[in-house]
C-alpha cells in the first residue's frame, strides 16, 4: 500500500489551525471587554445584556466618519436581552474600531 504524505501533512494542518471564540457582552453605554486583542481567523461573538443594539464598524454613529477598519462589518438592531446581536470572524489582520 502506498501511503501519500502530502495529503497527510495537508489534513492534520487543516485541524493544527486554531480559532478561538471571544465573547462581548454589550448593555447600555458599554462593551466588556472594551479593548480586545485576537487572532487572524478568531471569531468575536457579541451578546446583548439589556437594551437595544447593533454592531458597527463601518460608520461612527457620532461623527459619521467612517472607521476605516481593514474589513467592514455591521449587525441589524436587537432588543432581545440574552441572545446575540452578531458573530464576526476577522480574516485581515489590523486595528479596528466599532460603536
Amino acid at each position: 500500500m502506498k501511503f501519500n504524505y502530502s495529503f497527510f501533512l495537508f489534513f492534520i494542518s487543516l485541524f493544527s489551525i486554531s480559532q478561538t471564540t471571544h465573547t462581548i457582552n454589550a448593555g447600555m453605554y458599554y462593551y466588556t471587554p472594551s479593548n480586545l486583542t485576537i487572532s487572524q481567523g478568531d471569531v468575536v461573538v457579541w451578546i446583548n445584556d439589556s437594551g437595544c443594539h447593533d454592531v458597527n464598524g463601518v460608520i461612527n454613529s457620532i461623527t459619521g466618519e467612517p472607521f476605516n477598519n481593514p474589513e467592514d462589518f455591521s449587525s441589524d438592531i436587537t432588543c432581545e436581552s440574552g441572545v446575540e446581536i452578531y458573530t464576526h470572524t476577522f480574516n485581515i489582520i489590523g486595528s479596528y474600531s466599532y460603536d
